[in-house]
């Protein structure tokens, strides 16, 4: 969880995986606390090498896992190398690899055009549209929601990453092979996201080729028809079986009319929207939220120093003239522009928090470009007084570009 949790005598708690296997109970101090088990985890993260599970708690997916293992520092230097290094944006079009080059043209005509799909790649809600090209190439463009569980009959709205990737198409064994070349993936903030204003996070291009190796990790992805329709395996993708679908095992790929935007002019775009962002990022509750959001997610989930929780409760359905603030010398406060709602990270008898219909929430309210947070003087009266958060700016968080 990131956070150190003790029982009541300040010890580590005990955990027990509970006879179903689907949860885990961690019996801290206050109270239980219950991760829902989603699959198994295990990663080698720069040479440490850990094993538990993918768990879930609130609306939020985490690692649950331990140490079981450290390489030696010969091959802990090499992980190290993998890691990502920040580059300057006009330079990483440069880093793109030609997929016309050497690429060989298709000569069955049923496998050119854009194909739309629906799937799920890690418990992710993904939308996806693959372009095959006459000359041999493709490119495919995938949109994944937060994850979720697959019994879920609802798709999540939060999207999480957008991934462009390029390549070109092989016949290997008989059979058609996407082989990728480029990947780029955009990833957004989440934490109290406005899904009608993304606000982008990070921009990242792997390229396979001779000179830099293989640094998209992905299984093999194929195309074949059956029964008259397209179908992509993969498997990475979890089958989502659609109306008229005969084979249950691949993903049915629909004729489509959508267009892509090319990687290179994926890059531009990111770049372009976020620069008119960053101009004008605050003109609705749902902006303001997002960016105190984003901006608590580069500080350890604090507001200043006060810990938020948008894994819980959180909302913008409110309206200023719904807390009117009352100075210390009992004159109304002006109303503010925007405001919203939010869980805290902690309850505290003397927290900020202020009582709703609801619940306790947060209340953060916005006025010439500067962040306030609620207060209830007295727990025992409906009065409330705006105080402004101190240190803390409304600046939209740098957008960060690197190659892997």
């Amino acid at each position: 969880m990131g956070i150190s949790r003790f029982n009541s005598h300040f010890n580590d708690p005990k955990y027990v995986l509970n006879r179903d296997g689907k949860t885990i109970t961690i019996q801290t101090a206050k109270q239980d606390l219950v991760l829902k088990i989603i699959k198994k985890y295990h990663e080698n993260v720069y040479g440490k090498h850990m094993k538990g599970y993918y768990v879930e708690f609130g609306n939020d997916t985490y690692k649950f896992a331990y140490l079981t293992k450290r390489d030696k520092k010969s091959n802990l230097s090499k992980s190290q190398k993998k890691k990502s290094q920040s580059i300057a944006y006009s330079q990483m079009p440069d880093h793109i690899i030609d997929t016309q080059n050497s690429a060989k043209p298709i000569t069955d005509d049923s496998l050119i055009g854009n194909f739309d799909f629906s799937t799920i790649i890690d418990y992710r809600r993904t939308d996806g549209n693959l372009a095959i090209n006459q000359d041999g190439t493709y490119q495919m463009t995938l949109t994944q929601h937060s994850a979720q569980k697959l019994s879920d009959k609802t798709d999540s709205k939060v999207v999480m990453t957008t991934l462009v990737e390029s390549g070109q198409v092989q016949s290997l064994y008989g059979k058609m092979y996407l082989t990728p070349q480029n990947l780029l993936t955009i990833d957004y903030y989440y934490h109290g996201q406005n899904q009608d204003r993304l606000l982008p996070k990070s921009v990242n291009l792997k390229v396979n080729s001779k000179a830099t190796g293989n640094q998209i990790s992905q299984a093999k992805l194929r195309i074949e028809e059956d029964s008259n329709q397209l179908y992509l395996y993969s498997s990475d993708y979890t089958v989502r079986v659609q109306d008229g679908q005969k084979n249950t095992k691949a993903n049915l790929l629909t004729k489509s009319n959508n267009t892509q935007t090319d990687l290179k002019d994926a890059i531009k775009q990111t770049k372009a929207y976020y620069d008119s962002y960053k101009g004008n990022p605050i003109s609705s509750n749902a902006d303001l939220m997002q960016l105190v959001g984003a901006i608590s997610d580069n500080h350890h989930q604090k507001v200043a120093n006060i810990g938020v929780n948008f894994g819980e409760l959180y909302g913008t359905n409110i309206q200023p003239s719904d807390y009117q603030g009352v100075s210390v010398s009992g004159s109304k406060q002006p109303l503010m522009q925007y405001l919203f709602l939010v869980s805290p990270s902690a309850y505290s008898e003397n927290g900020p928090t202020v009582k709703t219909t609801k619940g306790k929430f947060l209340i953060y309210g916005s006025l010439d470009n500067k962040l306030f947070l609620l207060k209830q003087p007295d727990k025992d009266s409906t009065t409330v007084t705006w105080t402004l958060v101190k240190n803390f700016s409304l600046t939209v968080p740098k957008l960060k570009f690197s190659l892997n």
